[in-house]
């Protein structure tokens, strides 16, 4: 517990003792509920409800020990007295009870080790040991290793998230950790004198870290951070029904993707791509394994294509002859703590993977090199119209015809029905497209359930749900009629984002315009399709949501839908709730562009990236050159610094120099300097008086009066009541004073 600060005539027990003044400990406990909050969501919910309970117990015994001290403040108490009070009013947790509550809570984090992951039973353990720490501040030291311990839980924070507005909370959260450590120095002081100290030194700083961020060489880290388990977001690499309609409620953001100036493709076409799942197991869809190789097929960029995209217009079929056109694009992904990455198949990345650290696989996907903690930003170009493997293997063949027999009997029925009455895959799967759009079938984020993920219920009894329900569906009864099927999961559309564009549909109107903005794909923009293999056109999407919901893959979400996401959205604090506002959408807008920036050049500066800003300044880097511009920036900048620092300095003792008396006397000497007499720098007050009277005899009497009271309030011990009382009278004398010199004129 914090002890609060007494004085007491024993140096003995002054030395045994930390202490706190009431005021300290009380933004001390209120600094710690801060960093808890900026981390909490990370937290599991059992060891949340621990630190807030111990949070509030170190509040209540706060509160006690000041009521306490109050109480003791108005008493006359003898000095034993005293003593014994100040003993019962530090009440603090007993060191057995707080040895039990700490073993118990380290035996639960590492029990839970094992589902949380590494990482977060890590966090846990620190944000446990921040808590309880406060419990037994002894000594000095105690208090330094609590202040350290937030600023590592502040620290930690930023491992989960980067953006904007998490960044500034950040830096004003550190701004009050730093403060309260200063206030303990300057208790005599208030808190906003020190926070403004505060905030001066970090802007100071910044100026050296922002030279050290441009031109020092972004090293590899020593160590690795560990993955935590439960911190993945995003799709999942096995997905059942229902799975991705729980993605939609989100509305955090997935990847942002920039097209540098080129048209964007309409919004149709934005089907960006992440995994292909080849396995059913009746249940479930998940990734096969086989299918991860890091050769992609070439793409050629003059063929004839073909493409199936839904019903009617949304599943044409087009057999002339186009010529590829190239579109390069940037995507900024943010963490998900898993490895794929997304594209518009078919797409080549930009650069190879040893610099970029993406590798292609040969179902047209893209994954990272390593796990995806942190922002992470390549660029691909993508060919829109040129198909995907006009050859397929006996492996995959075989792997996208193979379904659990008896799995879900009605539908293999109809499946042997199609495939009597239409004899080309094509004209199969419009059929089944067509009785979709037919019958009585509803697109919802909140289908019901089925009983064991069964397909046949869903199709022939609810016929409610959302995209993964119905590419399930559709790639079963092309896998039992005889066509090699695959689902496909990533994300459809996008939000475009220009300054000062009103529009923020991507893909609409914007054909042939440059993009001066990017697109943002949020979580709830997650989508499955299908695909089918057909021979001599390779693997063509086909997307059994445009059957039933058109406008959802032509143009983005219909109203029902956008309700029915608001309802049911989780994210309290997102901006996506202010939308429907004309302005405050546009307000959105405008940060979510000033949050891209800050993604796009500070946050995912990489070491590339530095490298083309110096050689764009300097010219070839060879290695003297970098060590000279190293060298020479950080003099340059510490020699600004400190030279900053002296003026601010300078002025400070200005201040603190001219008391009220030597501000009044000054404008006196202005005054008469204004009349042609200057007071030399090394005359006396006495000596320049009698200066005055010699030549100015009509303002002596006035001046006389005047410095012998600056003489006074600057060389004689006056008690407070008497200075206070003669800065009146000179100030009423420097009243007299220019009333004489107005006579004089």
């Amino acid at each position: 517990m914090i002890f609060f600060k007494n004085k007491t005539n024993s140096s003995a027990q002054h030395k045994s003792h930390f202490q706190l003044k009431p005021k300290n400990a009380l933004l001390l406990w209120v600094c710690q509920c801060l960093n808890i909050a900026v981390i909490a969501l990370e937290l599991s919910p059992w060891m949340f409800a621990i630190i807030s309970l111990l949070l509030a117990w170190q509040g209540y015994l706060l509160h006690q020990n000041k009521d306490r001290g109050s109480v003791n403040k108005h008493k006359k108490l003898s000095q034993n007295n005293t003593n014994s009070k100040l003993n019962a009013a530090s009440k603090k947790m007993s060191p057995l009870l707080l040895g039990i509550f700490a073993l118990l809570g380290c035996f639960a984090i590492a029990i839970t080790a094992k589902q949380a992951g590494l990482l977060l039973s890590m966090v846990h353990l620190l944000c446990f040991s921040y808590v309880l720490k406060a419990f037994e501040l002894r000594k000095r030291s105690d208090f330094y290793q609590l202040q350290l311990l937030g600023l590592f839980v502040l620290a930690s924070s930023l491992i989960f998230r980067q953006d904007l507005v998490f960044s500034i909370i950040t830096l004003v959260l550190l701004t009050i950790n730093l403060t309260v450590l200063l206030q303990f120095f300057s208790s005599e002081k208030a808190f906003s004198p020190n926070i403004k100290v505060v905030s001066v030194l970090l802007v100071q700083s910044m100026l050296l870290a922002i030279v050290l961020f441009l031109v020092f060489p972004r090293l590899s880290p020593f160590w690795k951070v560990p993955l935590a388990n439960s911190a993945k977001t995003g799709l999942s690499d096995t997905v059942k029904p229902g799975d991705i309609a729980n993605l939609s409620r989100s509305t955090k953001l997935a990847f942002r993707v920039d097209f540098n100036g080129q048209p964007i493709p309409s919004y149709s076409q934005l089907y960006w791509r992440a995994m292909v799942l080849e396995d059913y197991d009746g249940r479930e869809w998940t990734r096969q394994k086989i299918s991860n190789r890091t050769k992609m097929p070439q793409l050629k960029t003059n063929t004839k294509t073909d493409n199936i995209g839904g019903y009617k217009k949304y599943f044409r079929f087009d057999a002339s002859s186009t010529k590829v056109a190239p579109v390069t694009y940037q995507v900024i992904t943010e963490p998900s703590f898993q490895r794929y990455l997304f594209a518009l198949a078919p797409a080549n990345t930009v650069g190879t993977m040893s610099k970029t650290g993406v590798m292609a696989l040969n179902d047209y996907t893209f994954k990272s090199s390593s796990i995806i903690t942190q922002t992470k930003s390549y660029k691909l170009t993508s060919y829109l119209t040129a198909p995907l493997a006009l050859e397929i293997s006996e492996q995959s063949k075989r792997a996208n015809l193979n379904y659990p027999s008896g799995s879900n009997p009605r539908l293999e029925q109809l499946a042997l029905q199609l495939k009597h009455n239409y004899l080309e895959p094509e004209k199969r799967a419009r059929a089944v497209l067509s009785l979709i759009n037919k019958q009585n079938y509803s697109y919802t984020l909140q289908p019901p359930l089925l009983k064991n993920n069964s397909l046949d219920q869903f199709f022939f009894d609810t016929q409610a749900g959302f995209c993964v329900h119905y590419a399930s569906a559709f790639t079963f009864l092309m896998r039992a009629s005889g066509i090699p099927a695959r689902m496909v999961t990533g994300y459809l559309g996008g939000e475009f984002n220009e300054t000062g564009n009103s529009d923020s549909n991507a893909g609409s109107n914007n054909s042939g315009s440059k993009d001066k903005g990017h697109l943002s794909i949020y979580q709830y923009d997650a989508h499955a399709w299908s695909e089918i293999w057909v021979e001599g056109k390779g693997w063509l999407r086909v997307d059994p949501t445009g059957a039933v919901d058109p406008e959802r893959v032509n143009s983005g979400w219909s109203e029902q839908l956008l309700q029915q996401q608001s309802a049911m959205s989780g994210d309290l604090f997102s901006l996506y709730r202010f939308k429907n506002s004309a302005f405050l959408n546009a307000l959105r807008l405008q940060f979510d562009a000033l949050d891209y920036k800050w993604t796009r050049w500070v946050v995912g500066f990489s070491s590339e990236q530095q490298y083309d800003l110096l050689k764009s300044w300097f010219g070839n880097m060879l290695p003297w050159k970098l060590a000279l511009i190293i060298a020479t920036s950080l003099i340059v900048s510490m020699g600004m610094l400190m030279y900053i620092l002296h003026l601010l300095n300078r002025t400070k003792r200005n201040k603190i120099q001219q008391t009220k008396w030597q501000i009044i006397y000054l404008k006196g000497l202005m005054k008469l300097a204004k009349q042609g007499l200057e007071k030399p720098a090394g005359m006396t007050v006495n000596d320049f008086a009698k200066q005055v009277r010699a030549q100015c005899p009509e303002l002596a009497i006035a001046f006389t009066r005047l410095s012998a009271s600056y003489n006074s309030l600057s060389y004689q011990t006056l008690s407070p009541q008497a200075q206070k009382k003669l800065i009146l009278t000179m100030q009423q004398q420097y009243q007299q004073f220019c009333h004489a010199i107005k006579n004089q004129v």
